[in-house]
């Protein structure tokens, strides 16, 4: 409080955001196959999944690395021409750098890795050369506790200029590890497991709460098997093994403690697939552990009318700022769409003869906002395995790729253009249909989570001192003192520690922004000593 002013304060956290980039990378790999499996015909399939990411913030840049497990699915090459499916995987690890102008190492950072294309070609039978795309989202922010300024009170003409601004506040975020085990049985209609080939697991949310001190967070994992059946008719020329699939889902809860979370409040949640292991138990069934990590932030959005100036024509007022670059958050929802397609089989592949299953990955979206409304465009890829008709009827396994585009909008009312918007799309469900022999559909459920802000810079006062005396000039022979630029300084504050004045620290430092100091700036300041008493 000062003498003749009085000040009501509020304790702000807010993020303060630095930029924003996206960064990509080819990875290009030549895997071996092991030499303790079969030699390759043809490669069927090729997947790739993000596994561990970590980063590390220096000046101007993010050093990103991870490891990405690709996974090769193919048709061996065998001398009684049985040609059974084979699975085998491989870890590639990377790294990545994206450029934010302004990131120094004690900042935060927001980093997300996905897969934005994948290409392959079968070099000879124990060669794989895979191209992987990666792209990297990153934002980089600086967390910042002041003191705003939200009331003042004083002489009769005091004008206090204010603005409202809504800006979310973080309560906490935390993770926590699920082990998901189920136990899959084979459903009546398929025929007995002779060897299991593959289990994949795609997990989703469908439900997140806030409870005191916690967030909940459910979902299913839908879990495809994909096995070689126990053979029916062994023929003379070796013994067939028919491929087949079956899926089934599997539900989860997980609760992830957040200290002082509440009813009431928003929480965003992620899950992240980590492993999963299974076991033959008999010709029926299989059990399966997943390994999931849950990723949990609760935040509250605080509507504050934060003070902007003060002036009054009788009383001579200081007053300190500070520049607050924050994102005004507009809104946020979820929506979800259908995309049905029929689709063809291409010139050069065989027949149907069933589809054994339907893998989905969303490789390109871009978004736009007008009024009220997020836009968000992109295309999903369709990898389809299915099993080809042949006269000799040995089943072999046949790969084809589609995409599909789509387009959701979101409502969030209070948008404009020139906003920022921050999204998140996944497929959340593919259901097939054969039409004919070289032709299906196909059903794709895709959901969007969009969030709105908007980019905010404001002076905001955060002290005000009523001057008694009119400012000094320094002192005649000041003592230049080389000062770096500390979280929290301002030329203000400054100038009463070294007993200057704001204008003369600004003429010994041409150029200098007083608004936006940089951390680790050196900056000289024209010292005076103390006044005496």
């Amino acid at each position: 409080m000062a003498v003749g002013i009085e000040l009501k304060e509020e304790l702000l956290k807010v993020e303060q955001v630095v930029g924003e980039t996206t960064a990509r990378k080819v990875l290009r790999e030549v895997i071996k196959i092991s030499d303790t499996l079969p030699t390759a015909e043809k490669i069927i399939s090729v997947d790739v999944n993000i596994l561990t990411t970590s980063f590390q913030l220096i000046k101007n840049k993010i050093l990103i690395e991870g490891t990405a497990r690709v996974r090769i699915l193919y048709v061996a090459r065998e001398a009684t021409g049985a040609q059974p499916v084979q699975v085998f995987e491989e870890d590639i690890s990377f790294e990545l750098i994206a450029e934010v102008p302004g990131t120094e190492p004690f900042m935060n950072a927001w980093v997300q890795v996905d897969i934005h294309d994948i290409a392959f070609d079968l070099v000879d039978i124990r060669t794989v050369d895979v191209r992987v795309v990666i792209s990297a989202r990153v934002k980089v922010t600086v967390t910042e506790q002041l003191e705003v300024v939200t009331e003042v009170t004083g002489p009769a003409d005091l004008q206090v200029t204010r603005e409202l601004l809504k800006v979310e506040d973080v309560i906490g975020d935390a993770q926590a590890q699920a082990l998901v085990t189920g136990r899959l049985i084979v459903p009546f209609e398929k025929p007995d497991i002779d060897s299991v080939i593959s289990v994949e697991a795609k997990p989703r949310l469908t439900d997140v709460q806030v409870l005191d001190g916690q967030v909940v967070v459910e979902g299913l994992i839908d879990v495809d098997v994909l096995y070689a059946a126990v053979p029916q008719d062994p023929t003379p020329q070796g013994v067939k093994l028919p491929v087949h699939f079956f899926s089934t889902q599997l539900r989860f809860s997980q609760v992830v403690e957040i200290p002082g979370a509440a009813i009431g409040m928003v929480a965003q949640a992620r899950v992240i697939f980590e492993t999963v292991s299974f076991t033959e138990l008999d010709f029926r069934t299989v059990t399966v552990d997943v390994v999931l990590k849950i990723v949990a932030k609760v935040t509250v959005v605080r509507q504050l009318e934060i003070v902007t100036d003060v002036a009054s024509k009788t009383t001579v007022l200081d007053v300190e700022k500070r520049l607050l670059r924050v994102e005004d958050v507009i809104g946020e929802d979820i929506a979800q769409t259908i995309v049905k397609e029929i689709l063809d089989v291409p010139r050069e592949k065989p027949n149907i003869e069933r589809i054994l299953r339907i893998d989905t990955s969303v490789k390109e979206t871009s978004w736009r906002i007008i009024d009220g409304k997020v836009i968000i465009e992109g295309v999903v890829e369709l990898q389809t395995l299915y099993v080809a008709q042949t006269p000799e009827g040995d089943q072999p396994v046949h790969h084809m790729s589609h995409r599909l585009k789509f387009t959701l909008i979101v409502e969030i009312p209070g948008t404009h253009e020139g906003f920022t918007a921050e999204t998140r799309v996944a497929v959340e469900h593919v259901d097939f249909e054969l039409v004919e022999d070289r032709r299906f559909t196909a059903k794709v459920l895709i959901g969007v989570f969009a969030k709105v802000t908007e980019p905010v810079q404001l002076n905001v006062v955060v002290n005000v001192v009523v001057v008694t005396v009119p400012p000094e000039v320094p002192c005649e022979k000041p003592t230049i003192v080389m000062v770096t630029i500390q979280p929290g300084d301002t030329l203000w504050a400054l100038a009463r520690k070294y007993n200057t004045t704001v204008e003369a620290i600004i003429q010994a430092n041409p150029g200098i922004q007083p608004e936006n100091l940089q951390v680790g700036q050196v900056i000289q300041i024209p010292a005076c000593p103390a006044p005496k008493g």
